[in-house]
């Protein structure tokens, strides 16, 4: 099978949740056999390790979609959330000899996109830009945020409407994503739609005879970004166990870089924390190993790879119970817990039991791990085929 990945940035494992997705499900496919191709519309630079192709395209005009369908024989279309990609994607496909289906595939939870273009995250584009020509783009959009702000709503909710319209199939992370896909579209089909998660980041298990060696830390491992990750309640609910004498052989380490790092290291200070550490960009993995407890305080995931990360290496995750795919990866007070969004107080309780409680640590451990399994990437991947199969 030839199957076109379409994507907006330039793909790379080191890149971000998407990016990460689509490289380890086409190296997968292609072990198996199938050729897989990439086009995408903007490039990443040259810090990442990039991700091997077939063919890798830049041109997504419908003329180019067009060649690269009938050139390479193209089987499947795989749209990986590039909404902005899907009309030319489309033109090219109706220009071509061969009509490959098109699936476009949604990784994050139906419906939030507006959040995104939120002033608080606008105007920290514009303080932490990096450039100046990202700066006067981002002070733009502060200035005329009360025409801009709709405007991008109102094109997103067209956006979903038109990727239903023109592809055969949409992915979603989590069956219980349709209704939310749906309502955010003004659909009332549901007939196109399929569910497959993600699969574990990475291919190896900790042992479990290794789960003795690990510390009393705290893991976050995410993008620095305050309108979706809201590290600042996680902070909030660490200062609750600074101040706890009985957990002051626990520590916090923050793995990830973002715009919100400035704001987060200035709440630390005035907060007085000691035992919470920033570690920058790392590989994650050394820390998960290590590490007894996950945090994850989002307003809004798809399927986070994080989640995943965390249960594959015995690191029990503790979750404001705020996306219908968590219920999907936690089964609550066995492998991790959910708890009820913004309640800090039951989080820290929760947080604080599993502290004192080394026994109860290492049976959700062993359960973190096990259920894991269920995502590997050879299972994942087989459920691909069978959609593309379809």
């Amino acid at each position: 099978m030839n199957i076109l990945f379409v994507t907006v940035f330039q793909i790379s494992e080191q890149k971000g949740g998407t990016e990460r997705t689509t490289a380890r499900i086409s190296n997968e496919m292609r072990r198996r056999g199938h050729k897989c191709y990439n086009l995408y519309a903007k490039p990443i630079g040259d810090m990442f390790e990039m991700t091997e192709f077939d063919g890798i395209y830049t041109d997504y005009s419908p003329e180019s979609v067009r060649d690269i369908i009938d050139s390479q024989q193209i089987d499947k279309i795989i749209l990986e959330g590039a909404f902005i990609m899907v009309k030319n994607v489309y033109d090219g496909r109706v220009k071509a000899s061969r009509k490959p289906s098109m699936l476009f595939v949604h990784h994050f939870a139906p419906g939030y996109e507006p959040y995104f273009n939120a002033f608080y995250s606008i105007w920290n584009q514009f303080r932490y830009a990096q450039s100046l020509s990202n700066r006067v783009k981002a002070l733009v959009k502060v200035l005329i945020y009360p025409v801009f702000k709709p405007y991008m709503d109102a094109s997103f909710h067209k956006l979903y409407k038109v990727a239903y319209s023109l592809c055969d199939k949409i992915v979603l992370l989590s069956p219980e994503y349709a209704d939310d896909y749906c309502k955010f579209g003004n659909i009332n089909d549901k007939r196109k739609f399929a569910s497959i998660p993600n699969a574990v980041s990475f291919d190896e298990f900790i042992p479990l005879e290794d789960l003795s060696k690990k510390e009393k830390t705290v893991l976050i491992v995410t993008r620095l970004d305050e309108v979706q990750k809201r590290i600042s309640l996680a902070i909030k609910i660490w200062k609750r166990i600074e101040d706890d004498a009985e957990l002051n052989d626990w520590t916090f380490k923050i793995v990830g870089f973002g715009e919100s790092e400035h704001e987060y290291r200035k709440m630390v200070s005035t907060l007085g924390l000691k035992r919470i550490s920033f570690e920058g960009r790392q590989n994650p993995v050394g820390y998960y190993k290590k590490s007894s407890l996950f945090m994850m305080t989002s307003l809004f995931e798809g399927w986070p790879m994080t989640l995943n990360e965390s249960l594959q290496f015995g690191c029990v995750p503790l979750v404001y119970d705020t996306c219908a795919s968590f219920h999907e990866i936690i089964n609550d007070g066995e492998n991790g817990y959910l708890v009820t969004d913004k309640n800090e107080e039951e989080f820290y309780h929760k947080m604080h039991a599993l502290m004192l409680d080394a026994n109860k640590r290492m049976v959700m451990q062993k359960a973190a791990i096990e259920s894991s399994k269920r995502f590997t990437l050879d299972k994942i991947v087989s459920r691909w085929e069978k959609l593309l199969n379809e």
